[in-house]
């Protein structure tokens, strides 16, 4: 739900955006993208021009602990339309019994077993890797207009 932070002289606003993943996460390249327009989209509301985003952050719906990683510099813009590039951040929390680390490509525990379960750390999801919709929520802060 997106909500209006400040208003400027320009006509510009500072808008938060959080919203719940409405698609499953995709790096499938369609006719006429490019591979700066794939991963999570999320619209943004109140704007219909994105200029700048501020901030971004993921969580598992419900669990604010298990996240994805979501950086700056894997944000694309399209309109008013924010394609978030989403990595595996944990190393897994390591099951009952188990003495060893979670190695990177390994499973991952929790919430995030469906999720990042065999991608390697730092590694961008996959396609078709799980269903992130209704599950991922992601939180921006942008300047548009």
């Amino acid at each position: 739900m997106a909500e209006i932070i400040a208003r400027f002289a320009d006509g510009r606003l500072l808008v938060q955006e959080s919203r719940v993943c409405e698609k499953a996460y995709d790096t499938t390249l369609l006719s006429g993208e490019n591979y700066a327009d794939i991963g999570a989209a999320i619209r943004v509301g109140h704007v219909k021009t994105i200029e700048k985003v501020l901030s971004v952050d993921s969580e598992i719906s419900g669990y604010p602990g298990d996240k994805v990683v979501t950086r700056l510099q894997d944000i694309s813009i399209s309109g008013d339309i924010l394609y978030v590039k989403m990595r595996r951040g944990d190393l897994g929390v390591p099951a009952s019994g188990y003495t060893y680390p979670v190695a990177s490509g390994g499973g991952a525990y929790s919430m995030l077993s469906g999720i990042t379960s065999g991608c390697g750390w730092y590694s961008e999801l996959a396609s078709g890797i799980a269903a992130i919709s209704g599950k991922v929520t992601v939180m921006a802060n942008v300047i548009g207009f």
